[in-house]
């Protein structure tokens, strides 16, 4: 706990300092070498007087980055990195403007592949080790996988003792498995909400067209009340802690959140869906060579492993091996991968104004 309230504070600063005063402001340097790429590590001081803008997803995640990845970062290549909040419309301001101060963003990586080249530069892999990356998690040219997690029922164990759910079909079965289940719908679309449906009606994601869409969302308002929404991490916690709920399709992490801070909370395994989020560089960001430096070094199995110990998130380096408390090994979804389901995410990256349009339409409640 006190690694962590040490990361926040420096997050606290850093975000004052982002606003403050942005990113790269002038002209990289042209007679740098970065050398041959090697996951995790950077040349000394290759970076000095840099000062590199992250713009980030909050919470744990980013303090457990903050001390796992960034601050290790500046004290070897010179940078001073500093941080800000992601957000899409931000972004795009930023974008059309030129006036690009982030110089790495977190986000999705639908977003990464809906934007590619228009949001996002394209990544020169030639500066960055992707060898250790796990298989199947860079989708599009413009990223590299930041974390993976799981879309996860999580259920109540007191709610149904050893009688516990264990599909996604068991997920919409109200009679075996009465209460209240939630899941999330905020204004941003997420296709594995989708998907998870989909599997309930014994759908393969190659088997998936748009039609699957509206299908889906019929699917979820077959359950009429028993089905209940949460927009934030922290309120499909809330929910799952004070007992509103007896199943919840979740975050990873905020099943361990809640199961972490003493609820009847277990994770379902039988059914659940991979997802990884996506770290980018903004198109126009004024120092691409550094931001490439930045995010080969974020691949670095001692990184990957300092920051999974700190947020139970799945590394994305292979040779990655956490040493995890017991209520973290709960939660580990690298354990579990055999029965973890992919999307087919070029399909919702295609098909995405059609996603968009009727994902709006149902969080508005039309």
């Amino acid at each position: 706990m006190k690694r962590i309230t040490q990361s926040a504070a420096v997050v606290s600063l850093a975000v004052v300092l982002a606003a403050c005063s942005g990113g790269n402001t002038g002209a990289a340097p042209e007679d740098r070498d970065f050398g041959t790429p090697q996951a995790g590590v950077v040349k000394p001081g290759i970076l000095d007087g840099v000062t590199m803008a992250i713009a980030d997803s909050g919470g744990i995640s980013q303090e457990g980055r903050t001390e796992a990845v960034w601050e290790p970062f500046m004290e070897e290549s010179g940078a001073e990195v500093v941080q800000d909040s992601f957000e899409a419309a931000k972004l795009k301001a930023m974008v059309e403007s030129g006036n690009v101060t982030w110089d790495i963003a977190n986000t999705t990586v639908l977003d990464a592949g809906q934007y590619c080249g228009e949001l996002y530069e394209k990544l020169d892999y030639s500066m960055i080790d992707i060898s250790k990356v796990p298989e199947g998690t860079i989708t599009n040219d413009c990223m590299v996988p930041t974390i993976s997690y799981g879309f996860i029922v999580a259920y109540n164990t007191d709610a149904f003792g050893q009688n516990a759910p264990n599909s996604a079909a068991d997920f919409f079965d109200t009679e075996k498995f009465p209460g209240k289940r939630a899941i999330g719908l905020s204004t941003y679309a997420e296709p594995q909400v989708l998907e998870f449906a989909l599997l309930a009606e014994g759908k393969g994601e190659d088997q998936r067209t748009v039609a699957d869409i509206d299908a889906a969302i019929a699917k979820y308002k077959s359950l009429g009340n028993d089905l209940i929404t949460w927009t934030t991490g922290a309120e499909s916690q809330q929910q799952l802690e004070s007992g509103e709920v007896v199943m919840s399709l979740v975050w990873s992490s905020r099943g361990f959140g809640a199961t972490d801070a003493g609820a009847p909370i277990a994770p379902m395994w039988g059914d659940w869906i991979l997802g990884v989020d996506a770290l980018t560089v903004p198109k126009g960001a004024k120092d691409p060579e550094a931001a490439f430096a930045g995010l080969n070094f974020f691949l670095g199995e001692q990184q990957q492993t300092k920051a999974a110990e700190l947020t139970s998130f799945a590394p994305v380096n292979v040779d990655s091996k956490p040493e995890l408390s017991d209520t973290a090994k709960m939660w580990f979804i690298n354990d579990h991968l055999d029965t973890g389901k992919t999307i087919d995410m070029q399909f919702w990256t295609e098909n995405y104004s059609d996603l968009e349009g009727a994902w709006t339409k149902w969080a508005s409640g039309s």
